[in-house]
């Protein structure tokens, strides 16, 4: 009897134990992304990727940013697995020992354009001389127009440089002659009030074509769970594919998950966005090498890294293409 009783004991504990390691390996895997800033057309092949994620087994958790969120220092410290910042900054990091590798590019080219009243009579950058000219520092616009001052020849002593402040305000009351803005942004607030403005000045058309913002993590991460890095990308593909292919059921989603967007607005953003989100030449979240060895010699030549030969970083030490590549073979279509 008392063996019989030991017997059925111990099957009890088998069946704890077998239950406790079913319900282990059950468990959803968390991926945390953090963005730069608050939700909006940018979120929408992040959020659509996040319903992909739970159908292949894991659990992608897409958080807005903020003036109290750096993605950078969250990757850094493991409370993010990915984040989202400007090319340019994660170049700056990593000489600073960062230990940061781009696995994918939000946004190909930088959407930094700027803007002027139609009757203003700026229509170039050569046109700025002896105006008021708006820009956020610290950001990529700072970025983005010095390096069209530079590319031009033109100084900021030949023109008023002044913080343009968050949106849009300073530049309808004319406090500003030109503003610094993204083109599927502000472009269209003005719009919705009825604030007619020129054609955007666009730098690339003046020599100066950036990378935008990049998809990163920690080069530790990407060495010990190449798969979970793997398995990000791959849904990241997949969500830009079908955000790009069915934009109002993605800024509908985004709506879903974020509340306090402007859906109207935000959709009017992604369609005028479509073709920085779309990747270089149509291949998604595709920027080339030779696009990154142009904007670090621009960074180079306006003195925000050090020269090639006193940098101990190169760019091919900071951008991983593995995983892009393999999402790509994935993820041929839209599902």
């Amino acid at each position: 009897m008392k063996n019989g009783i030991r017997s059925i004991a111990v099957a009890l504990v088998v069946l704890l134990v077998l239950s406790a390691a079913c319900r282990e390996e059950k468990k959803e895997e968390i991926i945390i992304l953090r963005r730069e800033w608050l939700a909006n057309a940018e979120f929408a092949g992040d959020v659509w990727a996040s319903r992909i994620a739970k159908e292949r087994g894991f659990n992608l958790e897409v958080k807005q940013g903020g003036e109290l969120f750096d993605p950078i220092k969250e990757v850094r410290s493991g409370a993010a697995h990915f984040g989202v910042v400007s090319a340019d900054r994660v170049l700056r990091e990593n000489e600073a020992g960062a230990g940061l590798v781009i696995v994918a590019a939000a946004t190909y080219r930088s959407p930094v354009v700027f803007l002027t009243k139609s009757d203003s009579g700026i229509r170039s950058p050569r046109d700025f001389v002896g105006r008021t000219i708006g820009i956020q520092a610290g950001t990529n616009t700072e970025l983005v127009f010095d390096a069209l001052l530079k590319a031009l020849s033109l100084t900021r002593k030949q023109m008023h440089v002044v913080e343009s402040g968050w949106g849009t305000a300073n530049f309808e009351t004319n406090a500003l002659d030109v503003l610094a803005a993204f083109d599927y942004d502000e472009p269209v607030q003005l719009e919705t009030k009825n604030i007619p403005i020129a054609r955007p000045i666009y730098p690339r058309e003046h020599g100066v074509d950036l990378i935008g913002t990049v998809y990163f993590t920690r080069k530790q991460l990407v060495d010990q769970k190449p798969e979970l890095v793997q398995k990000f990308v791959s849904a990241l593909v997949a969500g830009w594919q079908n955000a790009l292919e069915k934009r109002p059921e993605a800024i509908a989603m985004v709506k879903a998950r974020f509340r306090d967007i402007d859906d109207k607005k935000e959709l009017k953003s992604l369609e005028r966005g479509a073709e920085y989100f779309a990747g270089e030449e149509n291949h998604p979240l595709y920027a080339s090498a030779d696009r990154y060895r142009k904007m670090v010699k621009l960074l180079t030549d306006l003195g925000k890294i050090r020269p090639a030969s006193e940098r101990s970083v190169s760019f091919e030490q900071c951008v991983d293409y593995r995983f892009l590549q393999n999402a790509t073979l994935e993820e041929p279509a839209a599902r």
